[in-house]
Parts: C-alpha cells; sequence; structure tokens
C-alpha cells in the first residue's frame, strides 16, 4: 500500500508532469509574436484513519450547594423639620375720599329790547360741580415670617442577602476513544490548462525595433502581461481571451493581443513638435503643426482681449481635445464656436495654446500603469499677440 501511495505521488508530481513554461517573453523587435504556455494545478488526496484519543462526556454526580448574594430594597419614611422665611400677604381697609364732577344747570330770563318793545327770553346756564364721597379701599403688601414645617420623606437602601440552593454537580468523565485524521496519499490532476498566445505590435515600424521585451504569464485561467521597469508605455488595443474545456481536467486557451508601444522619451519631448507662427482669425486661431503625436494629448486656449481705455477681458479659457484640431498642409486650425465665441472683434488680443500629454486618455488599456509617474507634463506652448 505504501509503495503504491508512493508512485502515485511520483508520478503526479507537478514538476515532472509540466511541460510546457507558464511564462515566457515577447521581444519587441518583431511585429508578431506567437507563445505557448502551460500550467497544472493539482489537489491533494487524502485518506481518512482513527487513531485513539481520549473523549469526555458529562454525568451527574451528587448535587452540590450553589449561593449566591442578592439586594433586597427597604424603605420608610422619616419626618423632617423644614424652617424658613415665607412671604405672606397683609391687607387692610383704607377710607379715603373720592370725587367727581357733576354738572348743574338752570334757566335764567334775559331782557331783549327791539323796535317793537321789549320781552323776556329764556336762557340756559350750567356749571361744574365736583361731588365727593368717601370710599374703603383694600391695601395689600407682603411681610416675611419664619416658620418651620414637618416634611416627610421616604428614605431607601439596598440590604444584601445571601440565597443558596442545590444544583446537580456535573462532572466530566475521560474514556477511551478514536479520533479521525486527514493523512495525504499524493496529489491528483485538477486541471491542465495549455494557452495559445498571439501578440501583434500595431506602430513597430513607426518606433523601430526595440531591445525590451514584454512578460506574459499565465495563472489561474488567464494570460496577463507586465512590462514593469521598461522606459515604455505598453497600450492594449485590442484583446481576446476565449476558453474553452477540452477535458475532464483538460482546458485551452485562446489569448489574442493587439499592442501600441509608445517610448517613455518620445511622449517627454512634447515641446519638439514644433507650433508657431500663430494667427487669430474672426472665427478660429491658425498656427504652424506638422502633425500631432501618436498618443492621445490635450490642450488649452487662453484668449485675452486689451480693452479701448485700458484693462483686459479673458475671452476664451478652455480645454479642448485634440480632435479639435483640423491640421491641413502643416497648419492647425482651432474653431471658437465649439467655446462659445462666434466673431471676434477687431481689437488687439493675447493668445496661449498649451499641448499636454492626455493621461486618462493614456490610462485605457495601459499594461504598465506605473509608467504614468514618469511622465511629464510640461508640454509645448505657443504665446501671440494678434493686432488688427
Amino acid at each position: 500500500m505504501i509503495l503504491l501511495a508512493a508512485a502515485y505521488f511520483f508520478f503526479s508530481s507537478p514538476v515532472l508532469a509540466q511541460t510546457l513554461p507558464s511564462q515566457g517573453v515577447a521581444p519587441l523587435n518583431q511585429e508578431e509574436t506567437q507563445l505557448k504556455l502551460q500550467t497544472q494545478e493539482f489537489e491533494t488526496q487524502y485518506r481518512t484513519d482513527l487513531v485513539p484519543d481520549t473523549c469526555y462526556r458529562e454525568e451527574t454526580q451528587g448535587t452540590r450547594t450553589e449561593c449566591r448574594t442578592e439586594t433586597e430594597q427597604r424603605c420608610d419614611t422619616r419626618y423632617e423639620q423644614d424652617c424658613r422665611y415665607r412671604s405672606f400677604p397683609v391687607c387692610q381697609q383704607i377710607l379715603r375720599p373720592v370725587c367727581f364732577p357733576r354738572q348743574v344747570c338752570h334757566t335764567v330770563m334775559d331782557r331783549v329790547c327791539n323796535s317793537r318793545g321789549c320781552q323776556s327770553v329764556p336762557r340756559r346756564v350750567c356749571q361744574n360741580h365736583n361731588q365727593c364721597q368717601n370710599q374703603w379701599d383694600t391695601v395689600c403688601h407682603t411681610e416675611q415670617r419664619y416658620e418651620c414645617q414637618n416634611i416627610p420623606r421616604t428614605f431607601c437602601q439596598d440590604i444584601p442577602r445571601q440565597v443558596c440552593n442545590q444544583v446537580p454537580n456535573i462532572v466530566r468523565v475521560p474514556y477511551a476513544c478514536q479520533r479521525p485524521v486527514q493523512v495525504p496519499i499524493g496529489q491528483r490532476l485538477k486541471l491542465d490548462t495549455i494557452a495559445r498566445v498571439q501578440i501583434r505590435i500595431a506602430n513597430l515600424r513607426e518606433i523601430g525595433a526595440r531591445g525590451e521585451s514584454l512578460t506574459v504569464t499565465l495563472n489561474q485561467g488567464k494570460v496577463s502581461l507586465s512590462a514593469n521597469g521598461l522606459p515604455l508605455i505598453v497600450r492594449t488595443l485590442e484583446e481576446a481571451q476565449e476558453l474553452r474545456r477540452t477535458g475532464e481536467t483538460q482546458a485551452e486557451i485562446d489569448a489574442r493581443y493587439l499592442l501600441e508601444i509608445l517610448p517613455l522619451d518620445q511622449v517627454n519631448s512634447l515641446s519638439s513638435i514644433g507650433m508657431a507662427q500663430g494667427r487669430l482669425e474672426s472665427d478660429r486661431v491658425e498656427f504652424q503643426l506638422k502633425d500631432l503625436p501618436a498618443f492621445p494629448v490635450k490642450g488649452r486656449i487662453l484668449i485675452v482681449r486689451k480693452q479701448t481705455f485700458g484693462g483686459r477681458k479673458t475671452v476664451v479659457n478652455s480645454d479642448f481635445e485634440a480632435r479639435n484640431l483640423v491640421i491641413q498642409g502643416g497648419t492647425a486650425k482651432l474653431m471658437l464656436a465649439p467655446f462659445g465665441v462666434e466673431c471676434l472683434k477687431a481689437r488687439p488680443h493675447e493668445i496661449s495654446i498649451r499641448i499636454t500629454p492626455d493621461l486618462e486618455g493614456l490610462k485605457k488599456g495601459l499594461v504598465n500603469p506605473e509608467i504614468l509617474s514618469k511622465i511629464q507634463t510640461g508640454g509645448a506652448e505657443l504665446h501671440f499677440e494678434d493686432r488688427p
């Protein structure tokens, strides 16, 4: 039995059964590279053996006294004397005169004479007099008196007491038993994966053959590329991986990559693209530019108008994408309508145009994202003044 297990382990060993590497290299001096990789996953097989062991069971042997302390609250009422100054109202009746005006009227006779003779005419005469009478009023004020009262108050306290009960006495009794253990007896092939990898470099003719190489790895049923430490920006333009099972323990992967390689020094030398001879038209900005680089770029434009009576006014201050530039015969044209400017007035203007690498665009499909920290974002700049 031992010899059979040893033979099974020997012929199932991953070191002896693996015939292809799980990692390869793709040189950057040829447009197309084809690799064949293989990985094998193994699982350990076990058998169950019984070994002597000591087990325990719980048994009840008599009883035991278990005590605990409980608290009981007891309350009683006590009277306490509360002495203090208190305010009391004191009132008394006071007699005071109350006067109010009263009108007294009577009739008098006036003698009136004219050409017809004299006669008596009555006339009403009134006078105001004060009429007074005595009235009782209640007048109150407060006085402080020192008084004492007996006030009931409740006092409580916790009194501990011990409570004991008889509970079953449970003990652990050992006895002989057997315990199952897992014993490894060898390894079995779980999955054998073979990957056929095709790597094509789309712009090798433009950048020229390189001496570096990419690392291609097959791990857990997936092919991956890495370019760590290389002075290159490696971007994936197209990628396709197809996994299919060809048997109970066999699988195949067809992986195809279309890559774009950008030397880091080429990206960092963006200032050499040669922006010159800027000119401002009423609806666009034109300047000399041979061609945009092969990698993603973005730009920013600033137009400042000089006012007639002094001062400056910003007309345009906005970002733009590389697709907004139209290059014809070495002349780049940037229309101003997308920035909300239909027609510029004939006044002096200062124009600044800056083109820098588009890091967000470079991130798409990037094989080695750590290279982004080494990209210089200075870019190319053009400043000029346009006068009517």
